[in-house]
């Protein structure tokens, strides 16, 4: 039996996995797919220029020998950015990450098919766009492969930042190592041989966003692997419209979606992603693959003043709509309904609900801190009030847990108590330390509560975390600048443009 890693190669691609030598038609056809193009190097991409109006900003792209760079040009100023990778597999967007030190920034700008270069999600009406959107572990653990973060950071990565780029076999089949020594049936993960929970966890981890992901005590987003449910690692809470089929449409809420269709709720947990879509083939003629896929169902007969067999299921029934939450492109509508509804303005964020329930230890805990996040996230008062009586009743049951009391403590802020909200803070970075999210709610707490040089001294550890905060180093310098030190302050701004400049640090062996 053949073990060896075979090098397979496409356009910007460089993909090397160990289940090529024996299947290499599937993972020849998962490269052509639009999760096989999930990330990868810059290759090929136009030249171009794009005017953002509404901030009198200008991008100018442009390659050379050297790579890929895009300039920002504002106010006067220019400020040059080298594109180390390309997000996104272009069937819908193209979007751009700039390593800068060992951080990594999304772009302000995107590339979308028919429309060329034009504003990111989030940054059309943004009066002053920059690359200072910071890219997340979490963003990347389903637009790549395996990232390669600093430990106590939000996104600052060793170099290379990943250890494979594109999102491979492993991601849906698990650690393929006990099927390369014995390569036999049961050896590895297959989705579809998994229990419906199971099975459909494998593609809710990246498809089925929610509105608040809570993680269970000591875990974290990569701790999920093939063949368990979300639920033992975190739990997912989803917005419920009042009418399913009116909610809006968000670019990962496909799940979500198709859980709510009359096709999922009558086939009795039978229906799931892979009955449609082949994760190892990109059809050549979609309209003929899925209308046979919607016939291998549908085989009564139209009535009458239905289009013929042979036509287009796709536009009427899951047509193309704009993405809430996708910028300038649209997304097919995984509600498959009889006849399409207009859609609803929003979902009221307050009406939350975990879309699997975790263990029963852990559900108060889970849905008050969903409340609480919730909360923070939509700068909801409502949502925040809600969970303060919760997280004190769960505190009893979990005193230690460090998310339970950096969450007591934002229901505290909200509360005007910011000196009780700062000893919370305190008391979480005395059980998890070197926390720099948590530093900076107890640096905001303790400025908020009078003390300046309390704060400076969480907002300077946070900083020696993680180098680039950009709301820590605003905070710090004014700081520093209200208590006349400006040694300091001239400090910190040298650090910063160290940080800057400082090469990526090397990656550790996986």
């Amino acid at each position: 039996m053949r073990t060896c890693a075979v090098l397979l190669l496409l356009p910007g691609i460089v993909f090397s996995h160990p289940c090529a030598s024996c299947h290499s038609k599937e993972v020849d056809g998962y490269l052509r797919t639009p999760m096989g193009r999930s990330l990868r190097q810059p290759s090929g991409e136009p030249d171009g220029a794009y005017e953002h109006a509404k901030s009198d900003t200008r991008f100018l792209i442009r390659s050379n020998q050297y790579g890929l760079f895009q300039q920002m040009q504002h106010g006067g100023q220019n400020s040059d950015f080298r594109i180390d990778y390309v997000i996104g597999s272009g069937s819908h967007a193209s979007c751009y990450l700039a390593r800068v030190g060992d951080h990594l920034f999304e772009s302000p700008i995107c590339s979308y098919p028919g429309r060329g270069y034009a504003m990111a999600p989030g940054y059309e009406n943004n009066p002053a766009p920059a690359f200072t959107r910071p890219i997340t572990v979490e963003c990347l653990l389903c637009h790549s492969d395996k990232p390669l973060p600093i430990p106590e950071s939000l996104n600052r990565y060793r170099s290379p930042a990943f250890a494979d780029e594109a999102i491979s076999c492993d991601r849906c089949h698990g650690d393929p190592a006990a099927h390369l020594k014995r390569p036999v049936r049961g050896s590895i993960v297959n989705p579809a041989k998994l229990a419906p929970a199971q099975r459909d966890s494998v593609c809710e981890r990246c498809h089925l966003a929610g509105a608040i992901r809570v993680l269970n005590p000591g875990r974290n987003l990569a701790d999920f692997h093939p063949g368990q449910t979300l639920e033992s690692v975190f739990t997912t809470y989803v917005a419920t419209a009042v009418d399913a089929a009116t909610a809006p449409l968000k670019v990962i809420s496909q799940s979500e979606q198709l859980a709510s269709s009359q096709c999922s709720r009558g086939s009795n947990g039978q229906m799931w992603c892979a009955t449609c879509h082949d994760p190892h083939s990109q059809p050549r003629d979609s309209v003929a693959y899925y209308r046979e896929r919607c016939l291998n169902c549908h085989q009564s007969a139209f009535p009458s003043d239905h289009p013929s067999r042979a036509s287009n299921c796709l536009p009427c029934h899951m047509p193309q709509r704009e993405a809430q939450d996708g910028g300038h492109t649209a997304f097919t509508d995984h509600r498959i309904e009889r006849r399409p509804k207009k859609e609803d303005s929003g979902v009221p964020i307050e009406n939350l609900r975990a879309w699997r329930e975790p263990a029963p230890a852990l559900r108060a805990r889970n849905k008050a801190l969903a409340l609480n996040d919730a909360g923070q996230r939509y700068s909801s008062s409502t949502l925040l009030a809600q969970s303060y009586p919760l997280l004190l009743q769960v505190e009893k049951g979990f005193p230690n847990d460090p998310d339970i009391l950096a969450a007591i403590g934002s229901a505290l802020m909200d509360r005007k108590e910011p000196l009780e909200a700062a000893k919370l803070f305190d008391r979480a970075l005395e059980i998890r330390r070197d926390d720099p999210s948590i530093e900076d709610s107890a640096g905001t707490a303790w400025l908020a509560a009078g003390d300046k040089q309390a704060a400076a001294h969480h907002f300077e550890h946070a900083l020696k975390l993680d180098p680039l905060l950009l709301p820590d180093i605003e905070a710090l310098l004014r700081i520093y600048r209200e208590l006349g030190e400006h040694a300091q302050e001239a400090a910190l701004m040298r650090a910063v443009q160290e940080a800057m400049k400082t090469g990526p640090a090397p990656a550790t062996k996986q």
